[in-house]
């Protein structure tokens, strides 16, 4: 087994890995890799990819977007994430992590934030109203400008490239209101990803609204988004419409504690 860098022919070495997660984000791992191939890293067994980090660069922190091996090895994950830390110079590091990964990544001297949880949503039915009014309320316009200045509000810098571009895809669906914004987009056939979500404080009537329309216009498939767990309000909403609780995330940090509005972060 070699770990390293990743490669940059890595969709010609990625199909067994993909296979074995339906929920692996490719599109995520192109855009990152293109903004920063020196945050990206891989295992390989016989050329074949069984493990995968890449990180995005803030002013003042680096977040790991994907950290995924096959058949959840966690020896190779803490050698990924000891690999990313020997190349980066005393940087603070974010991440979310599997609940039972998290004592692995605390051995290399990260901390637990908070809890997050996946939900998923299965195309079962719920009964809601979706009216032309409702959709006038929700539609894209100004989307740009409110994501922008919310999300500064929320993480406390300026991440317009990041929200503007890179979590941005042919399949984005863009929705807001004045209070609130949401993007979601869809990560391969089956499932549609909810990243990011975020709403001002006391606006739960807006972010009802987006989660109606994103069921209304994606609802044929499934929806999956990570969700702040230490909010009964947030968890309520998603369960009121019939998303299931799937798995518990943690949010860690390596170096300085984040300075983050989590309580207005539906979906990360």
């Amino acid at each position: 087994m070699f770990i390293g860098y990743l490669r940059n022919d890595f969709e010609n070495n990625i199909s067994t890995f993909i296979e074995s997660d339906e929920l692996f984000e490719l599109q995520l791992l192109k855009n990152t890799y293109n903004s920063y191939p020196q945050y990206c890293f891989a295992a390989y067994e016989k050329e074949q990819i069984i493990g995968i980090l890449c990180a995005y660069s803030f002013d003042n922190y680096i977040y790991i977007n994907i950290l995924k091996t096959i058949n959840l090895n966690k020896d190779i994950i803490k050698r990924l994430v000891s690999l990313l830390i020997k190349n980066i110079e005393d940087e603070n590091v974010y991440l979310l992590i599997e609940d039972n990964i998290s004592e692995e990544l605390e051995q290399l001297g990260f901390k637990k934030q908070c809890t997050f949880i996946r939900y998923i949503h299965t195309s079962e039915p719920v009964a809601f109203n979706f009216s032309n009014s409702i959709a006038k309320q929700i539609s894209e316009e100004n989307y740009d400008e409110i994501a922008t200045d919310l999300d500064k509000i929320i993480f406390e810098q300026n991440r317009k490239k990041y929200l503007l571009k890179d979590c941005m895809f042919e399949s984005s669906l863009k929705l807001c209101t004045k209070q609130s914004f949401m993007n979601s987009y869809a990560v391969n056939k089956k499932f549609i990803r909810i990243s990011p979500w975020m709403i001002k404080k006391q606006s739960f009537l807006d972010a009802e609204k987006l989660l109606r329309g994103v069921l209304y216009y994606r609802g044929l498939k499934k929806i999956f988004a990570y969700a702040y767990g230490e909010d009964e309000d947030i968890l309520q909403l998603y369960e009121n419409y019939k998303f299931k609780k799937d798995k518990n995330f943690s949010f860690m940090y390596l170096k300085e504690k984040p300075n983050i509005k989590f309580e207005n972060l539906y979906a990360i």
